[in-house]
């Protein structure tokens, strides 16, 4: 890819100007030119540097990875067209994720770790967090993808559906209910049962579920975590239910048996994406080897039969 100079300096002086006209003025040439020269480098890259709305030109993440590359080494053209390559084949550039401990503690770690074994100069930074501290977070347009529970009109958010699949039961290795294929409330009469704190969400809905049912569990061990569920339940602590994601992450290394629950509780994954920042190429390619890994780990370990399983496309 040969760059040329004249389209780098017009690219530099838009960025750093954040106006047509004013980046026209400082590289001396017409308007209708310094647009000219920034629609033939997109054109020499292959890739969007800007988006444009009502005749404003807004730079991409794409766009601005290039630009620091343009800062480092100006002069050096060739080194600035092999990042430019780089960066339209998704391979340079930063992604930053916040999700919330049922998706990080367990499934996140080893989406990330292979995709940045096949993208060695991308970095990725992960931070764990509340659902709800997720979703504040994401809103302050800090982070290019999050993962939560929560559904959300928040202005500064946009929210998707990742995935939805049934809540599972959990038991550990040797239990006498090992020998069942399904679990239901009957099967919990008197058991020990690990639950989630009280303000959780889903805690209302199965507790629900066992009221209706008329079934008493023993209710000795609560924690906010599905991961120290998944812990204590290995440990021989008790059974509970938890979501689908973390049961399935942890079933080939801790000695926990997963079975389907019925009644069907669903849990859904939710993506949330910075509503005012352009989402990048690369949380994009990130998010397709989500949903591909999140197939391969449910269909990994049998549970839930896959028709209850939802994938819901981005």
């Amino acid at each position: 890819m040969k760059l040329n100079h004249r389209q780098l300096e017009a690219f530099r002086a838009m960025i750093e100007t954040g106006s047509v006209t004013e980046a026209a003025n400082r590289i001396a040439v017409t308007q209708p030119a310094a647009s000219r020269l920034l629609a033939d480098l997109e054109h020499n890259v292959g890739f969007a540097l800007f988006v444009r709305e009502k005749k404003r030109l807004t730079p991409t993440p794409e766009a601005l990875a290039l630009f620091e590359e343009v800062e480092k080494s100006f002069i050096g053209l060739d080194q600035i067209g092999e990042a430019a390559r780089e960066i339209g084949s998704y391979r340079r550039g930063a992604l930053h994720i916040c999700g919330m401990p049922a998706l990080s503690l367990g499934f996140l770690p080893k989406v990330i770790a292979q995709f940045c074994a096949e993208r060695p100069d991308i970095s990725v930074s992960l931070q764990i967090h509340s659902s709800q501290k997720v979703l504040q977070y994401v809103a302050s347009q800090q982070f290019d993808l999050g993962f939560a529970e929560i559904k959300t009109n928040h202005n500064g958010v946009i929210t998707e559906p990742l995935w939805e699949a049934p809540m599972v039961a959990i038991l550990p290795d040797g239990h006498p209910l090992c020998y069942k294929e399904h679990l239901g409330p009957e099967d919990f009469t008197n058991q020990n049962y690990i639950s989630f704190g009280s303000n959780y969400p889903t805690r209302t809905r199965i507790d629900a579920i066992f009221t209706a049912a008329n079934i008493e569990r023993k209710m000795q061990i609560e924690t906010q975590l599905s991961f120290a569920v998944c812990q204590m339940v290995a440990q021989g602590a008790g059974l509970s239910i938890i979501d689908p994601i973390t049961a399935h992450s942890f079933a080939q290394t801790l000695n926990i048996q997963i079975r389907p629950f019925t009644p069907l509780v669903y849990y859904q994954y939710q993506v949330l994406l910075p509503s005012i920042r352009v989402r990048s190429q690369i949380a994009i390619t990130f998010l397709d080897l989500l949903k591909e890994s999140l197939q391969t780990e449910i269909s990994s370990t049998p549970s839930e039969p896959e028709t209850n399983v939802k994938n819901s496309a981005l």
